[in-house]
C-alpha cells in the first residue's frame, strides 16, 4: 500500500526536476525582458527575432546541417556492412560484438588529444570534414548494433532462398534486407542527428575559425557578447533544442527498438 502510494508522487518529483528546465527555458525566452513574474504578464516573440536577425546565426546553422547529414550518410554505410556481418556472417571475433555496447560509454575527451594530433597530421584541422569525422566515429558503434537488431529481426529464410535462387551476397543486402528495414534505416539516422546535432566537444575542439562553429558553439558564445541577456540566450536554446525533439518524437518507437533490440510489429 505505501509502495503503491510513493511510487506516484516519487515520479511526480522526478518528472518535475526533469521538465522545469525545459519550463523555465520557454518561460523566460518568451517574457519581456525585465518580467521576473513565475508566469509572464505580457509574451513576446521580440527575443527570437533578437536570435534570427544576427547574421553569424545563418553560418552555424549550414556548418550544423552539414555535419549533421554527412554523419548520418557516412555514419549508414559502415553500419549497414557492419551490422549485416555481425547479423548473418560467421568468424572469428564475433563473439565480442556485445563490446559495441561499451563504447559509446567511454569519454570522448579521453581521446580527444590523440584525434587532434592526427587530424593535423592529415590537414584536417580547423574544417568541417574533421568534425564530420569525429562524429561518424563515435556513432559508429551503437549505429551498428542497432543496424544488426533490426536485420536479427527479419527472416533469414529469404536471404537463404534468394541465395538458393543465384543472388550474390551484395544482391542478398541491397534486394532483400535493405527494403525491409526502413524503421532501422530511419532509428539510426535519428540517432545519428541527435547526437551530432547537440554536439559542441568535436567543432570546439578541432576548429578555430568563426566561420566554422557549429549550432551550440554558437550560440554559447552569445554568453559573452549578451551578458545577462537571459530572453535572448533562452530563445537560442529553444531553437537548438526543436530539431532533435521534433525527430525524436516522430520516430520514439523506432528509436527506441533499435536501441533495445525489439520488433516492430
Amino acid at each position: 500500500m505505501v509502495k503503491r502510494t510513493l511510487t506516484p508522487i516519487i515520479c511526480m518529483i522526478a518528472l518535475s526536476f526533469i521538465l522545469f528546465p525545459f519550463f523555465w527555458g520557454i518561460r523566460t525566452s518568451l517574457a519581456e525582458r525585465f518580467d521576473s513574474k513565475f508566469i509572464p504578464t505580457h509574451w513576446t516573440f521580440s527575443h527570437y527575432q533578437a536570435i534570427i536577425a544576427r547574421p553569424e546565426l545563418l553560418y552555424y546553422l549550414r556548418n550544423s546541417a552539414v555535419v549533421s547529414f554527412s554523419s548520418i550518410a557516412i555514419t549508414l554505410i559502415v553500419a549497414l556492412l557492419g551490422g549485416y556481418a555481425l547479423a548473418r556472417m560467421r568468424f572469428r571475433g564475433r563473439q565480442f560484438g556485445a563490446l559495441l555496447l561499451i563504447l559509446p560509454l567511454l569519454p570522448p575527451v579521453a581521446i580527444l588529444v590523440p584525434l587532434l594530433s592526427y587530424f593535423q597530421k592529415l590537414t584536417l584541422y580547423n574544417t568541417l570534414a574533421a568534425v564530420i569525422v569525429a562524429n561518424v566515429v563515435f556513432n559508429i558503434p551503437l549505429s551498428v548494433w542497432m543496424v544488426r537488431n533490426f536485420i536479427l529481426g527479419i527472416p533469414v529464410e529469404m536471404e537463404e532462398a534468394a541465395r538458393i535462387d543465384g543472388c550474390s551476397r551484395w544482391g542478398v543486402l541491397f534486394r532483400m534486407v535493405l527494403p525491409n528495414m526502413g524503421p532501422g534505416i530511419v532509428a539510426v539516422a535519428v540517432f545519428v542527428f541527435i547526437n551530432a546535432w547537440n554536439n559542441y566537444l568535436y567543432s570546439f575542439a578541432l576548429t578555430s575559425s568563426q566561420s566554422l562553429r557549429v549550432l551550440p558553439q554558437g550560440i554559447l558564445s552569445f554568453l559573452g557578447s549578451w551578458g545577462t541577456y537571459w530572453g535572448g540566450l533562452s530563445a537560442a536554446g529553444m531553437m537548438v533544442l526543436l530539431p532533435p525533439v521534433i525527430l525524436f518524437l516522430f520516430f520514439q518507437k523506432w528509436f527506441i527498438a533499435g536501441i533495445f533490440g525489439q520488433q516492430l510489429k
